[in-house]
């Protein structure tokens, strides 16, 4: 890899990294329990107590993979990966990490049990109107609900180890809300 390849990478980790702390500096940002990064959280520990579960992406760091579905992983609060961010903002959940937002699954309209995935912000895509499958409105009762639809973001009921035998993950799909258990429904 020639000197000018290695320094524009470099340069491009650099901003990368200033941008995240700014956006968590001067927005104001904090986690759900005041900790590191913020990310969004059950409401409901379930079982990982001092942790809970938190919105991911498969992996982290340079093995991070955005193109596929998204997960709850509990949330490793000292770890505090900024690949784990995840901001509420405007009725979008961004992941700064990725330059990306959280999306509906489904041609036009997603389905009950439809995955979420990450796609660039606002910009539309065939068979993807990110306009309708991006924008998401908090609940009264902290669920979080696509706008115009009756599906929520809700964690699977089970849960597996990762590679590690002390991190978890579940299932991250949308759901009827009125249906979907609040363990597994209301975010921090």
């Amino acid at each position: 890899m020639s000197t000018n390849v290695r320094r524009a990478l470099l340069d491009t980790v650099l901003l990368r990294t200033f941008l995240l702390a700014a956006v968590v500096v001067f927005t104001g940002v904090v986690s759900a329990r005041g900790e590191g990064v913020p990310q969004l959280r059950l409401a409901d520990d379930l079982g990982f107590p001092d942790e809970g579960y938190c919105i991911d992406v498969i992996g982290v760091g340079q093995s991070a993979r955005a193109d596929l579905p998204l997960i709850v992983h509990n949330c490793l609060p000292e770890r505090g990966s900024v690949d784990r961010m995840a901001v509420l903002r405007d009725g979008r959940i961004e992941m700064p990490a990725f330059d990306a937002c959280v999306t509906a699954f489904g041609v036009r309209t997603p389905l009950p049990g439809a995955p979420v995935i990450l796609r660039p912000c606002g910009i539309d895509e065939s068979f993807l109107p990110v306009t309708a499958l991006q924008r998401f409105e908090r609940t009264e009762d902290g669920q979080l609900r696509l706008a115009n639809t009756d599906l929520c973001l809700v964690a699977g009921p089970d849960a597996a180890p990762t590679f590690s035998a002390s991190h978890r993950w579940r299932t991250l799909t949308l759901e009827r809300c009125a249906a979907a258990p609040p363990a597994l429904s209301v975010w921090e």
